[in-house]
């Protein structure tokens, strides 16, 4: 039995595999396994893979249905560690990521879930950094209020205790897009987080290739959200209102104004103070590439 249990689910990544498998094999703290799911790849995965030489690699297969929460959960399900890592396949941590955090989590007293840290979010094509995030404000302790605004939580970055996991349940499979925030509002419904402020993680980003796409789903998690923790939201009306507010801004830049205006509106009923609001409503009124040149010109953290 292994004290970190890495989860790192993969579909059709060979190329980007390697170097996150790397990034594991190379951590400076050592008692870990590495569960690789293939969900349902097609590439040479299974090649790359096999060229690792190491007894710490657990290779599954998912030859049922797919999907990062399905893939995620099959390796939580084989999982022996007292805790559970996360790594997206087209992620890499830096060496000494493990050691520090499994530090502070050993000491950490037992209302303490997990712990995240800082990515270093780089445009995978020029190699260029493009946010450090040294001035976005993270939070440890209780989450859930800002959980319900915005994530600050990303899943490579984070190792949860696994006995937490167990009471709560996994990632809902149903869920598609947001089923990360989905889990992280559960556990803070019950334990507070730790956080490291330094970035142990490098995020990838692949450009805007999937953007419409990508809008699509987080519109459908985020009503799924909504709906599913509207009695906790409505006890917290600023992050009920911005809710809607964000669920608006994402309609009008699929061009769906009408479904845009209606949130943005019950965002203001709701909580009247929220600026923002009011800018993006105003904006929604001028067609999807006005609206967008509006936004782009008036950035606002609320949207992300």
């Amino acid at each position: 039995m292994r004290k970190v249990s890495v989860i790192l689910p993969t579909h059709n990544r060979a190329d980007l595999l390697q170097s996150a498998v790397h990034s594991v094999l190379n951590q400076t703290f050592r008692d870990f396994e590495l569960i690789i799911i293939d969900d349902h790849s097609t590439d040479h995965t299974t090649n790359v893979i096999k060229r690792f030489n190491d007894k710490r690699i657990n290779y599954l297969q998912n030859t049922g249905k797919n999907g990062p929460s399905i893939a995620r959960n099959f390796g939580m399900k084989n999982a022996t560690g007292k805790y559970i890592a996360f790594l997206d396949d087209d992620d890499e941590w830096f060496p000494d990521k493990l050691e520090k955090q499994i530090r502070i989590l050993d000491l950490a007293k037992p209302d303490v879930c997990g712990i995240y840290s800082r990515p270093l979010i780089i445009e995978r094509k020029t190699g260029n950094v493009i946010l450090n995030e040294t001035k976005v404000k993270k939070l440890r302790g209780s989450l859930l209020s800002q959980l319900m605004i915005k994530n600050p939580i990303q899943t490579s970055t984070l190792i949860i205790r696994k006995v937490c996991i167990d009471k709560i349940g996994m990632f809902d499979e149903n869920m598609r897009y947001m089923e990360d925030r989905d889990l992280f509002i559960r556990l803070a419904m019950n334990w507070d987080f730790e956080y490291i402020d330094e970035p142990l993680t490098k995020k990838f980003h692949h450009g805007y290739e999937h953007l419409s796409e990508n809008l699509s789903g987080q519109t459908i998690g985020r009503e799924v959200i909504l709906r599913r923790y509207s009695d906790l939201l409505k006890t917290k009306k600023r992050s009920w209102s911005l809710m809607h507010i964000c669920l608006g801004a994402q309609y009008c830049q699929m061009g769906k104004m009408k479904q845009g205006r209606k949130n943005l509106l019950k965002g203001i009923v709701i909580y009247p103070f929220n600026k923002i609001s009011f800018f993006h409503l105003f904006a929604s009124f001028w067609g999807k590439n006005n609206y967008q040149r509006i936004r782009h010109a008036y950035k606002s953290s609320a949207i992300e």
